[in-house]
């Protein structure tokens, strides 16, 4: 068994051919993002709701019809909400009416001879070409394409197009383009036939060539525009700029989670457990996480106006925030439980640069205040950096087995042992909180502390992220494909993905937020049952002494 201290890959700049999955999924994000971010991203409300993956085989081909699969009304509406939240971001519209055809053609050659040579399942320019297709003919039935690209207005010449993509899409399915360059004719062919019949800007056919093509795959493999890519890095350094506070949704309404010091949020007084009602005077009802969450953020020195309504409840006030860079830590809430003497709590937010050394640290700060148990709260955390995970585990595991990820190119499938010079630090009663919101990384954590019988998990079942991926750029600085490389593996050998990882004691969580750790019903079972596992340890250590003891008067009577 390899151990990841001693074959950790080396990174680079590009990554050269199917070498770069040495690099080893070195990202596990939902949609590639520690938080959500930009138009493009899935959302987690609409994987929650469908849990009928639970039910779905991990390992099925990547190959299916399309044709069949979009005449569903659930295809359908899938379509036109994918074409309807790229759309509503002002720069991907700008960005479609300044790209070149020849360009456009280059990045979309690159892009899906990246997604055929690295995705986890085999894939065919045939099939990338068509969902294209597919997904430009949902785009001219979409209200907010239409909006923002006043050549799809006339009817009749839409109408015409359309039977033509019709024709093509058929047409590229049948001939199963064996190389990207072939692929990239399609794209020109649907580009010349554009030009002719309604003169739509051609990145806006470039644009649904590949966010079609990669929407057909999974919810996580993206391509990435050259600002998604630099919130991308930001974010994974543990930095983004906005108003300094994370923000959930419960019931169709948008909550301030946490508000970070130092951040415009702290500043204004807001806090956790407020509610956004409004930004710059429109509502924010009906917005996903994600689209809120792009309007609050922006560049550094920049105002935006945001509507509260303190507590949930009440009138509401509005506030000027300026945006500023928030530099985030991995661990956060460290201390002891008022009332619960000897039970340490602590949150884990996300995982990326760093996060080992946070986590260490706390473990230590939380053992020198007199903590015998451990509350580790993984709720919400949507994953971030399999190697800062896997160092993590290093915290409360000996050496074994933490995950194994499974994929067709090189350096895919791996198995991850606990570092080789990890210092074990925790090794007293630990629970772990989980939630529908605890995805990718954080899973495995807490599958690998689960299975390995090292901690008990109290919550709900989480979101079921068993995707890794990669970042590999476009040539020319044009972006980069967010592919997905490998399946990831409990220790048990049981993919996440889409199943995700079952609750020792499952406790449901409270509609609003909870202001006081010991009004929350998922610390409240975690405490008890640290409370029983410290008295066992007790009885354990009272038996272990009262045998010594009679070990040593046996002896004595001996002599």
């Amino acid at each position: 068994m390899t151990r990841m201290s001693s074959r950790r890959p080396a990174p680079s700049c590009r990554p050269p051919g199917a070498l770069v999955l040495v690099l080893l999924v070195a990202a596990l994000f939902p949609g590639c993002a520690i938080f959500p971010h930009g138009a493009y991203w899935p959302s987690y409300e609409s994987r929650l709701t469908e849990r009928a993956a639970a039910e779905r085989g991990p390992d099925s081909a990547t190959s299916r019809d399309l044709l069949a699969a979009c005449e569903t009304s659930a295809g359908r509406a899938t379509l036109q909400k994918a074409v309807t939240r790229r759309w509503s971001n002002d720069g991907l519209a700008e960005s479609a009416r300044d790209m070149d055809a020849r360009a456009g053609r280059w990045v979309y050659a690159d892009a899906m001879r990246t997604v055929v040579w690295f995705y986890v399942d085999p894939v065919t320019y045939g099939d990338l070409v068509a969902a294209g297709i597919r997904s430009l003919r949902a785009a001219l039935d979409n209200s907010t394409f239409r909006a923002r690209f006043g050549e799809a207005d006339d009817a009749a010449k839409r109408a015409r197009f359309a039977e033509t993509l019709e024709i093509l899409f058929l047409k590229a399915r049948a001939a199963d383009p064996w190389f990207a360059f072939q692929a990239a004719d399609w794209l020109a062919v649907t580009m010349e036939k554009n030009r002719a019949m309604l003169g739509l800007p051609d990145g806006a056919v470039v644009a649904e060539f590949l966010f079609g093509a990669m929407d057909s795959l999974d919810p996580y493999t993206r391509f990435l525009t050259p600002e998604m890519l630099h919130a991308l890095r930001q974010q994974t350094k543990g930095a983004y700029t906005g108003i300094g506070a994370r923000i959930a949704s419960r019931g169709g309404r948008i909550f301030l989670a946490e508000v970070f010091d130092g951040g415009a949020a702290a500043t204004a007084g807001l806090k956790a457990g407020d509610e956004i009602t409004a930004i710059e005077e429109q509502a924010v009802q009906g917005l996903s996480l994600t689209d809120v969450s792009r309007r609050l953020r922006g560049k550094r020195g920049m105002k935006v106006r945001v509507s509260v309504r303190p507590g949930g409840h009440g009138r509401t006030r509005s506030v000027v925030l300026e945006r500023s860079v928030v530099r985030l830590p991995s661990v956060s809430h460290a201390r002891l439980i008022e009332g619960e003497e000897g039970i340490g709590y602590l949150r884990l937010t996300a995982f990326k640069s760093g996060t080992e050394k946070e986590l260490r640290r706390a473990v230590g700060t939380l053992a020198e205040q007199g903590a015998a148990a451990i509350i580790l709260d993984l709720r919400g955390n949507p994953g971030g950096t399999l190697l800062e995970a896997i160092g993590a585990a290093g915290v409360f595991l000996a050496r074994g087995r933490v995950t194994r990820t499974r994929g067709r190119a090189l350096g895919a499938t791996w198995t991850y042992d606990v570092p080789l010079l990890a210092r074990r630090q925790w090794r007293g009663p630990l629970a772990v909180l989980i939630n529908e919101r605890t995805a990718s990384a954080a899973e495995v954590l807490a599958a690998a502390l689960a299975q390995r019988g090292r901690a008990v998990l109290v919550g709900r079942r989480t979101f079921g992220k068993g995707a890794a991926q990669i970042n590999v750029s476009i040539r020319g600085g044009a972006g980069a494909v967010c592919v997905t490389v490998a399946r990831v593996y409990d220790p048990d050998d049981a993919c996440i993905e889409g199943r995700g990882v079952e609750p020792n004691r499952d406790v449901k969580q409270p509609g609003e937020p909870v202001r006081n750790l010991r009004d929350d019903p998922a610390v409240r079972a975690a405490v008890e049952v640290l409370r029983a596992a410290l008295a066992e340890k007790q009885v354990s250590a009272v038996r272990a002494a009262r045998r010594a003891f009679l070990l040593k008067t046996a002896l004595s009577d001996n002599r």
